[in-house]
């Protein structure tokens, strides 16, 4: 979802729900002290509601939460996506889910299908266009593209230029 961990662990009881038919996240952006709305695949929601059931959870209460009822820290959530790779055997055990990293794809796969620089930087909750620009992707996967597409033409092979070098010296 391209969520910052602090906002992950920040989730309440009431955060996922169902509006015209449409499943939604409401997430606490800590950085920018409000909240925005998230839609999420129905798979999501009918996951989270399976584990809503198992770990009852009043509507302000965090989902994820410390031994004192407060939100899990960044460390502790770390430490339990670890321990429940380990235990059902994902990368032995590593650390392989890094939601930063995420932010960074959700950003680029907006762009890349045509989604405004300036309803990007809403959705990850910047302050300023640059910070996004730095989120997305783009250049390397627009050269290698291009790159490709020259190539795939019959005149900008390598055997063609070497036949113009052989042609003209």
């Amino acid at each position: 979802m391209g969520l910052r961990i602090s906002e992950v662990c920040t989730l309440k009881g009431d955060a996922y729900y169902i509006q015209n038919g449409d499943c939604w996240m409401k997430v606490y952006q800590v950085k920018m002290k409000n909240y925005k709305r998230v839609p999420i695949p129905v798979t999501l929601y009918r996951l989270m509601q399976v584990y809503l059931k198992k770990h009852p959870t009043k509507k302000e209460a965090y989902i994820f939460r410390n031994r004192k009822g407060g939100a899990f820290s960044k460390s502790t959530f770390m430490g339990q996506m670890k321990k429940y790779c380990s235990q059902i055997g994902i990368q032995n055990g590593e650390y392989i889910f890094k939601s930063h990293d995420y932010r960074h794809t959700v950003a680029t796969n907006f762009y890349e299908h045509g989604v405004s620089i300036q309803s990007i930087r809403d959705y990850l909750g910047h302050t300023f266009e640059e910070m996004t620009m730095q989120y997305i992707d783009y250049m390397p996967r627009k050269i290698a593209k291009e790159n490709d597409a020259y190539f795939e033409e019959e005149e900008s092979s390598l055997l063609a230029c070497m036949q113009k070098g052989e042609k003209h010296g």
